[in-house]
């Protein structure tokens, strides 16, 4: 038995150091969420506005377009809950916040958690951001856990040369020279759908603490619906514009935020979006300043 278990062990002694060293590998590369981690920590005391959210506020604001102190923490299909989990855990590193913008439109009020949907991405909240909703020895725990999302991550590392992102957290990987013009044809736009009244409650209880939480401390919480096309707008279902306006109006009332919706921006055209529902790098820079203005004339302190 101890033979058996001796030749055991150094057969999959190899197989263990592979997979060592992959994770080593992967955890090596440059990534947004790591560096978003390591930037507000050492430059925290320098923001007075965050921008939070998912895809649609991660390419389509731009904080050097903004302002001088102004950063972007939204990553790809970041959920409510992770906003307000950030919110919380940089609050200490930025003692002059004045301001936080939050994307709250169709694209991520009625999602699912992330655990469900894209297991792989708590992955990165995990080893990269602190969050410790799951053991270090779970799945979450190491990025070779999902072999797709290694690859997609190793190939974006390839293709963009770096973490996908620019000094101030904007995502830079949806460039008006690489714009999909088909993308944005009515037969092939597929606006987001409504999953399930639990995700989706879940979802608004999220926002309500966070402006629950900003108001207790004098910050300005912006409710931000960003823009879409014309198709993708059209196709939207009206109760899941309705439930928007609606979850933006109570916490208007209750605890006074500014709902600002742009899902309509009648001053960007078709060459400003990516696809259906995204910005380009050119209409990011143009919705930015638009915001910009929107918050002055609303008195919003974004600089």
């Amino acid at each position: 038995m101890r033979k058996f278990l001796l030749n055991t062990c150094l057969f999959l002694l190899p197989v263990l150091l592979l997979l060592a060293s992959a994770e080593v590998y992967m955890r090596s590369l440059p990534n947004a969420y790591k560096y978003k981690e390591e930037w507000m920590w050492q430059n925290g005391h320098r923001v007075s506005t965050l921008l939070l959210g998912n895809s649609h506020g991660y390419f389509g604001l731009v904080p050097s377009a903004m302002g001088d102190s102004v950063f972007n923490l939204c990553a790809v299909s970041q959920r409510a809950r992770e906003d307000f989990y950030l919110l919380q855990r940089y609050a200490s590193a930025c003692p002059h916040l004045r301001t936080v913008v939050l994307v709250v439109d169709n694209s991520n009020l009625f999602d699912v958690p992330m655990d469900e949907e894209e297991p792989f991405r708590v992955t990165y909240y995990q080893l990269y951001m602190g969050a410790r909703n799951h053991s270090p020895v779970s799945r979450y725990g190491f990025e070779i856990s999902s072999v797709e999302a290694c690859f997609e991550k190793w190939k974006k590392y390839r293709e963009l040369g770096g973490m996908g992102c620019d000094s101030l957290g904007w995502g830079i990987a949806y460039r008006y020279d690489e714009r999909d013009m088909n993308a944005l044809r009515e037969d092939r736009v597929k606006p987001h759908v409504f999953n399930s009244w639990e995700a989706t409650l879940g979802n608004a209880a999220s926002v309500k603490t966070m402006a629950r939480w900003c108001r207790q401390r004098g910050i300005s919480l912006v409710l931000l619906q960003t823009p879409v096309c014309k198709a993708y707008y059209d196709k939207m279902s009206p109760m899941q514009r309705d439930y928007i306006a609606s979850l933006a109006d109570t916490c208007r009332r209750v605890y006074g935020a500014l709902p600002a919706d742009f899902s309509r921006c009648e001053q960007l055209s078709d060459d400003d979006f990516f696809d259906a529902d995204h910005l380009n790098d050119v209409g990011a820079q143009r919705f930015s300043r638009l915001l910009v203005e929107w918050c002055d004339e609303h008195h919003v302190y974004i600089r």
